[in-house]
């Protein structure tokens, strides 16, 4: 093989074999490459440039797969901290889920001032583009022929509502819209309407409460009486 020849050869084995998701790590650190024969190199010399090369192969082999090694270990990492707040999301939502539906079942026949603030701010932060129409859904079910629009279905509703139902109605018109978890910052208004229409019960005691101490009342001793002393005849 001449000297040409093992060039091309060397550069042709300097192209490792790298899977799509490790090309972008090859592309930023390309393989090392054999150093040009010189003009009068001798067998012994090509050999050692060889030799050399095949070196510095394995030395980037190796770096190539501990970085290889770095990165699946990150992807992991993230993908647990994924699963972690996927739960931790999951486990809010049915909990603000909870909250909406012991609101709606402590429903107060009317609002109190500071309720009805309450209620306020929950409806003028409203998104006026599509709340209704998961309030709508709820009073449809399951009828898939219906072909009412979400405003008509809740002025339907609110004609055909006995009185004593017209306040659940309308915590749902408004509450529905926040039972999502808020974003960072935002008023939590589910939050603030559970606080006034529906608050957790007080804590109850666990400890035991000590028993009362009985104190008998002791009844005076009875006095011994002594035997009468004999006399002694003169």
């Amino acid at each position: 093989m001449t000297k040409d020849a093992l060039f091309h050869h060397s550069l042709a084995s300097a192209s490792i074999e790298v899977s799509a998701e490790r090309a972008p790590l090859v592309a930023a650190d390309p393989p090392p490459i054999m150093a040009p024969a010189a003009a009068q190199e001798t067998e012994e010399e090509a050999a050692q440039r060889e030799a050399e090369h095949e070196e510095r192969m394995a030395e980037y082999r190796a770096e190539q797969e501990r970085k290889e090694e770095e990165r699946k270990a990150e992807l992991e990492r993230q993908q647990k901290e994924y699963e972690v707040e996927q739960a931790r999301r999951t486990e809010t939502r049915n909990a603000r889920q909870a909250a909406f539906e012991r609101i709606l079942s402590n429903v107060p026949a009317t609002f109190t001032a500071s309720q009805l603030r309450v209620f306020l701010r929950a409806l003028v932060n409203l998104d006026p583009y599509d709340f209704a129409e998961d309030v709508a859904a709820f009073y449809v079910g399951e009828e898939e022929n219906n072909q009412q629009t979400p405003e008509e279905v809740l002025s339907f509703t609110i004609d055909r509502l006995p009185d004593e139902k017209l306040t659940g109605f309308a915590l749902r018109l408004v509450l529905t819209g926040h039972t999502d978890i808020p974003r960072e910052n935002d008023s939590d208004y589910l939050a603030q309407a559970e606080a006034a229409f529906a608050p957790p019960p007080p804590e109850k005691a666990t400890g035991k409460k000590p028993k009362p101490t009985i104190i008998k009342e002791v009844s005076p001793s009875a006095k011994k009486t002594s035997p009468p002393k004999k006399k002694i005849a003169a």
